[in-house]
Order: C-alpha cells, then sequence, then structure tokens
C-alpha cells in the first residue's frame, strides 16, 4: 500500500499541470491584450496620417469624387477601430476570468503542495518514532544483560 505522501503527489502531479496549463492560457492572454493596443495605436495611427493627408489634399482642392472616396475611406476606418475598441473590452474580460482561473490553480496547487509536504513530515515523524521505540527497547535489552 502506497503511502499518504505517494498518494497525495499523484494528485499534486495533475494539479502542478493544470497550474502550468494556466500559466501558459494566461500568457497567451496577456500577449493577445498586448497585441491588440499595439494594433489599436496603428490603427489610430494610420487614421491620423490618412487625415491629415485629406486636409493636404483639400486645401489645394478635390472632385467631388475624390471627398466622398476619402471620406469613406476614414469612414471605414473609424468603423474598424470601435470594432477593434470591442474587440479590445471582450479580450479584456477574458483576460480577467483567465487571471481568475490561474490564481485558483495556482492556489489549489499550493495547498496540495503543502498537504503533500505534511504527510512527508508525519511519515518521517513515525519513522523517527519508531526508530527510537527500537533503540530504547535494545537499551533495554543490554541494561537487562549486565544485571
Amino acid at each position: 500500500m502506497k503511502k499518504r505522501s505517494g498518494r497525495l503527489k499523484v494528485v499534486l502531479d495533475l494539479a502542478e499541470k493544470r497550474k502550468k496549463d494556466a500559466e501558459r492560457f494566461l500568457a497567451e492572454h496577456i500577449q493577445r491584450v498586448e497585441t491588440d493596443k499595439n494594433q489599436l495605436i496603428q490603427l489610430e495611427l494610420y487614421l491620423s496620417e490618412y487625415q491629415q493627408t485629406y486636409r493636404q489634399e483639400s486645401e489645394s482642392g478635390l472632385a467631388i469624387d475624390q471627398l466622398r472616396n476619402y471620406q469613406a475611406f476614414m469612414n471605414k476606418i473609424a468603423v474598424a477601430i470601435e470594432q477593434h475598441k470591442k474587440s479590445m473590452q471582450m479580450n479584456k474580460k477574458q483576460l480577467e476570468h483567465v487571471k481568475q482561473h490561474w490564481a485558483q490553480m495556482h492556489g489549489k496547487f499550493k495547498a496540495i503542495d503543502s498537504l503533500v509536504d505534511k504527510a512527508l513530515d508525519n511519515e518521517q515523524k513515525a519513522i523517527d518514532k519508531a526508530l527510537q521505540k527500537q533503540l530504547d527497547e535494545r537499551s533495554q535489552l543490554t541494561k537487562t544483560n549486565y544485571i
């Protein structure tokens, strides 16, 4: 029959795997949110540059078709920015859920690790106690032989 610590180590290994999976998932979501931020900056920069070009072109005069094309394209970029912001919000909410999941897995791992340590400590104390008992018994036997 396996010792309690051995049985708990199997559970600990499973908890460690889940914790590592949660860590990897957390890292992926953090990276996703960072990528979202960078993409938003790029979209806003692109819109700003396009607006600047539009202003410069409109000062020298634009045909109605050109004006409509500029405005339609800037509108598409603005819509893309708004959609991206909504996507970012969803990714941030999802990140919060992933953080909570990671915290749970980390907590469970720590709790089980603590149980394993306690079981190992108890087992070592039992071994030490049995050894001490044997030593005491041997000590008693050697004393009685000399008397």
